[in-house]
């Protein structure tokens, strides 16, 4: 073959390159990741539905799942690579057993003003003088309900009561293994007299009359965590490069998201991306509940501090469901959201 012949090859097999979309699915990296249907996860629908994945070049394939400790096993078979995980005592207990897991990235806090969690009483209740978090030791002896055992509704509900004077493992009696819709429900037909649960449940309940909200996250644990990404240890230590582009991907959805959670109205592509990827389904109600769709960290990094508390409250003298503790170096790598924060500012600094 001559040389006019080679370049004509050389610019077929580039153009042949830059059309096939099998060509460019083979050259990315490949990322499966668990979320939930929860607003709380739009930093990641907003980084895939816009694009920014792709840009890293990277294939993210998600698969929904109602809880992370429902993801677990298949993160830990190597089904995953990666997780959102509640901030909740199956956590601490998880890493204890040894599960192969490192909790590298934020994914949603209680930041005051942002609450994603609220409690709610029975309407019977609040006729009866309970509207705000000193009213609730009037719930002695009352039922209780949370989703389940050691997680961040009943840790948010555990700390009202106690602010209130009671104690939460002795002075009220707990409801545990209902889905949040259910609780509701509950609620409402007088079978549980309050409930923490995602301030879009409570939000509902509350404008059907059957229980007002009384306090929410922010509240009685101002900037608590509500949950994290995990991630494969062994994936981290072999695809560093893989995560830092795909955290610098996340953290472009985050902050977008953010932004819409303050100002709906003027970020409406991202509140029908939202109504789209989670359970609230229509912008409407997406709008209707701004800005409680909780907050995301725009630098990457969860509240350790809250996270570890959680841990010593879960410990004891309450409760024991963390028998073990883990240590903050067994628990957490902060270096990918560090990285993954500074290339975002370099790139900001260069645009201007």
């Amino acid at each position: 073959m001559d040389r006019h012949g080679s370049r004509t090859l050389l610019r077929l097999l580039v153009l042949l390159a830059a059309a096939s979309p099998w060509v460019e699915g083979w050259s990315k990296d490949n990322v499966r990741v668990a979320e939930g249907p929860f607003i709380s996860g739009g930093g990641l629908f907003i980084a895939q539905a816009k694009g920014y994945f792709d840009k890293e070049d990277l294939a993210v394939e998600i698969r929904k799942f109602e809880d992370g400790a429902l993801a677990l096993p298949a993160l830990i078979a190597g089904e995953l690579v990666i997780t959102f995980l509640p901030a909740a005592a199956n956590l601490f207990n998880s890493v204890a057993k040894g599960a192969p897991i490192t909790v590298f990235l934020d994914r949603s806090s209680n930041a005051p003003g942002r609450a994603y969690s609220a409690t709610s009483v029975s309407q019977e209740l609040a006729d009866q003088g309970i509207r705000a978090i000193g009213d609730l030791a009037k719930l002695k002896g009352k039922r209780a309900g949370v989703a389940a055992l050691g997680s961040i509704n009943q840790y948010a509900l555990s700390l009202g009561l106690i602010k209130a004077g009671l104690n939460p493992a002795t002075d009220v009696q707990w409801i545990i293994n209902v889905p949040q819709p259910d609780l509701m429900k509950m609620l409402g037909q007088r079978q549980v007299d309050v409930i923490d649960v995602a301030y879009n449940i409570a939000k509902f309940a509350e404008n059907s009359h059957w229980g007002p909200i009384v306090c929410t996250g922010d509240a009685v644990a101002p900037g608590g965590q509500i949950a994290t990404y995990a991630v494969r240890k062994d994936f981290l230590a072999r695809h560093r490069d893989v995560l830092v582009r795909w955290v610098t991907a996340y953290l472009r959805g985050a902050r977008e998201f953010n932004a819409a959670a303050g100002d709906p109205m003027n970020h409406m592509d991202i509140v029908e991306i939202l109504a789209k990827s989670t359970v609230l389904n229509k912008p409407e109600l997406v709008t209707a509940i701004a800005p409680h769709w909780s907050y995301l960290n725009e630098e990457g990094r969860p509240n350790v501090e809250s996270i570890m508390a959680m841990q010593d409250f879960w410990s004891g003298p309450y409760y024991r469901f963390v028998e073990k503790k883990v240590t903050e170096e067994q628990l957490f790598d902060l270096t990918i959201a560090r990285d993954a924060s500074a290339r975002l500012a370099r790139e900001k600094a260069s645009a201007r």
